[in-house]
């Protein structure tokens, strides 16, 4: 698999600067298609879409990820981006585009190269998200028959590992369990009086048991004894407001100080 950047296929700087997803909002990963029959290639269909993208006066292409018919990966508009590629649904997924027709045979190394983009694209995501055919979120027949057959019965082509470390990515766009519950905690704060409940809140109730501040049981539930254990954590923080609510300064010196 070759990684081909944005500067390397030609692609115009955007209008505007795209917009960043917020971590905990990503549900899924889309796949696309040309849309085109006998269309252009490589390099050359991310232009020609590009071009047309930018017609319609959006920010720029519209896909995080484009997979030509020989197995190159070109970045569209990249790790963590609000993409224009899937209406109602782009604040909530990646998108990948594979650049040929997908209801015709497609080859092996553009199948291998899609399956190594999601799988990347799941690990910055802790493997919690869904994978659909744009079908399955629009009325539309993309990404053709071939490839929604193909995520149908399971992506079966075994992705071969790549360094995705030399994709230039801004700080921030891998997005560890700790990110994606500071990014909640920042969103809404955890406390009994919010009866906030969840993973979150068992993760929290762990962190405190180690700290050796006891919530009760870890049941995702803040609680009384949840209250209680969060104000003595934040009572042995000269810092912190002993209010009982995690919010971000507190989720900091209980994960992240």
């Amino acid at each position: 698999m070759e990684y081909i950047s944005r500067t390397e296929w030609g692609a115009t700087p955007p209008r505007k600067p795209f917009s960043r997803l917020r971590p905990t909002r990503v549900e899924g990963i889309v796949l696309h298609h040309s849309g085109v029959r006998n269309g252009p290639k490589g390099r050359e269909a991310a232009r020609a879409f590009e071009a047309y993208h930018l017609s319609k006066k959006w920010a720029g292409i519209a896909y995080n990820w484009l997979v030509t018919e020989e197995g190159e990966v070109l970045e569209g508009r990249g790790a963590g981006a609000v993409s224009g590629a899937t209406k109602g649904w782009n604040s909530r997924t990646e998108s990948i585009c594979y650049t040929g027709w997908g209801s015709e045979t497609v080859p092996e190394a553009a199948l291998h190269s899609i399956a190594q983009t999601i799988t990347w694209i799941q690990e910055r995501y802790g493997n919690t998200l869904w994978v659909k055919p744009h079908k399955s979120l629009g009325t539309t027949s993309c990404p053709g028959t071939v490839l929604i057959n193909w995520l149908a019965e399971g992506q079966p082509v075994k992705a071969e590992k790549f360094d995705w470390s030399v994709v230039d990515m801004p700080e921030r766009q891998t997005f560890s369990p700790i990110d994606r519950m500071h990014e909640e905690v920042r969103r809404t704060p955890i406390s009994r009086r919010r009866k906030s409940r969840g993973e979150t809140v068992r993760r929290i109730q762990v962190r405190l048991k180690e700290q050796g501040f006891d919530p009760g049981v870890a049941d995702g539930i803040a609680g009384r004894l949840f209250e209680a254990a969060v104000r003595a954590f934040q009572s042995s923080r000269a810092w912190l407001k002993p209010d009982g609510v995690v919010d971000q300064r507190t989720f900091h010196a209980l994960f992240i100080q």
